[in-house]
């Protein structure tokens, strides 16, 4: 069987009279393990010294990545983003403070926020991360064997869940018993 894991994103944008910050026109998807992109822009850049960009979690309030000063800050970012969370620095001086992701987990679920300062005014732009759908694919065909032959039941997993996550049930369905049990990275 074949399993992965589907992450959809999804926005909202927030403007304000002046200045206008652009998130995703539409959902966007990624898989579990791999990078994602979270746009946030501007139409006009912002001289680098009035700038200050802010991406958080909305459910926890944690820092993910921060733009003050005319550098990047990365001490006050939360642990769960460190090394994972980054700007694309040559972009930032032409408005763009989309911030990249790398190897999205399921505890990245959730509500993100940017929120785009300057010395006069402030916009936002939301980016929500949630679980789409779980893929199980298994044999395309039946599996045929004599009485007392072994067989081997295809089943493989093609993802970058932690073994601690992941959780494998094999049944015998006509009478609900349960042959194999993989959990919390045990059989």
């Amino acid at each position: 069987m074949r399993v992965s894991y589907w992450f959809l994103l999804c926005c909202t944008t927030i403007r304000t009279e002046g200045l206008s910050v652009r998130g995703p026109a539409m959902p966007l998807r990624v898989q579990l393990g791999a990078s994602v992109t979270l746009p946030c822009s501007v139409d006009t850049p912002i001289p680098l010294r009035e700038l200050e960009v802010q991406w958080t979690r909305e459910d926890s309030g944690s820092l993910v990545h921060l733009f003050l000063g005319g550098k990047i800050r990365t001490e006050s970012q939360s642990p769960a983003y460190s090394g994972r969370a980054e700007f694309f620095t040559e972009e930032i001086s032409k408005g763009n403070f989309s911030l990249l992701l790398r190897n999205v987990t399921t505890k990245d679920k959730g509500m993100y926020k940017c929120v785009v300062h300057t010395e006069q005014e402030s916009s936002e732009t939301n980016v929500a991360i949630d679980s789409e759908r779980l893929v199980v694919t298994g044999a395309d065909v039946p599996v045929f064997a004599y009485a007392g032959e072994d067989v081997i039941l295809n089943c493989s997993v093609d993802t970058h869940v932690p073994l601690g996550e992941l959780e494998v049930e094999w049944m015998k369905t006509n009478e609900e018993i349960q042959v194999l049990l993989f959990m919390e990275g045990r059989y």
